[in-house]
C-alpha cells in the first residue's frame, strides 16, 4: 500500500513539472493564408445564427490564438534583427 501511495504521489508530483513548448513552422505566406482564414471565419461566426454565448467565445478563441501568434512572430523578428546587428 505504502508502494502505490508513493508512485501515485510520485505521478502526480512528476505531471506538474514543468510546462511544454511546441515550434511550429509556417512560411510567411502560409502564415498570411491562414490568419486571413481565421478572420473569415470570426465574420461568418459574427453573422451567424448561432447564441451570443457560442460566437462570443469563438470569436474570443480566434484573437487569443491570433494574439499569442503575433506575440511570438514580434518576438523571432525582434531576436533576428538582434542576432544580424551583432554581426
Amino acid at each position: 500500500m505504502k508502494k502505490l501511495l508513493c508512485i501515485v504521489g510520485s505521478v502526480f508530483l512528476l505531471s506538474f513539472a514543468g510546462e511544454k513548448f511546441f515550434t511550429v513552422k509556417f512560411s510567411e505566406a502560409q502564415l498570411n493564408k491562414h490568419w486571413q482564414k481565421l478572420n473569415t471565419v470570426k465574420a461568418i461566426v459574427e453573422e451567424s445564427n448561432l447564441p451570443h454565448q457560442q460566437v462570443k467565445f469563438i470569436t474570443q478563441s480566434i484573437d487569443s490564438l491570433q494574439m499569442d501568434i503575433a506575440v511570438q512572430v514580434q518576438q523571432q523578428l525582434k531576436d533576428t534583427v538582434k542576432n544580424n546587428n551583432k554581426k
